[in-house]
């Protein structure tokens, strides 16, 4: 906004010059304050992490194929995702589609927990493992057994990782002992991020 000049007579022109002077120093010091003021906020919406979380759940089952006994392949089981829960993450693709993708613009530490229900023959131990953009993590290594008598086991890991942007993190599973296949009946994969 601008002020035109005063178009007074010559004995009101000092009067009319100290108010347009005093009304264009307040709008520009109100701009200044506009500025400093957008700034901030954009500093603070860049510097406020957002919410990050995710939940991945399959009832339905599936079998992995399992080639060398204890070596860990990608799980691969497509599962549901609780739309009303999940924010700020999506569901990883191809090779693997049973992990999560940070697909925010920031780096977050992220608390994962992973499991899920299976069995590889009688009396097997089966394997879980979380990988990040495909290398898996030994450290989240975790194993269960199935029961002789072809009983379902439950494997379980949870781990805290860093996840910048468009990194994934994906569930991979192994038969500890054999190559029978991987029975697996439900599996889940929560994660939320640490504010």
């Amino acid at each position: 906004m601008s002020i035109p000049d005063p178009y007074l007579p010559p004995p009101s022109q000092p009067w009319g010059r100290w108010v347009t002077t005093t009304l264009r120093n307040y709008l520009a010091k109100r701009q200044e304050f506009d500025t400093a003021t957008y700034n901030a906020i954009k500093q603070l919406n860049v510097s406020t992490y957002q919410p990050m979380r995710g939940v991945l759940w399959n009832q339905d089952g599936d079998t992995i194929t399992i080639t060398t006994a204890g070596e860990y392949v990608p799980m691969n089981m497509a599962g549901t995702v609780d739309t009303a829960t999940t924010f700020n993450m999506e569901v990883t693709g191809a090779p693997n589609v049973t992990g999560w993708k940070n697909n925010t613009n920031q780096a977050r530490t992220v608390i994962m927990l992973a499991s899920y229900d299976g069995k590889c023959g009688n009396n097997h131990a089966m394997g879980l493992k979380l990988a990040l953009n495909g290398v898996p993590i030994d450290a989240t290594e975790c194993r269960s057994f199935a029961g002789g008598g072809g009983q379902v086991g439950k494997t379980f890991t949870h781990w805290i990782q860093r996840m910048e942007p468009d990194d994934e993190v994906t569930m991979w599973a192994a038969n500890i002992d054999t190559t029978d296949d991987l029975e697996v009946e439900r599996l889940k994969f929560i994660a939320t991020a640490i504010p």
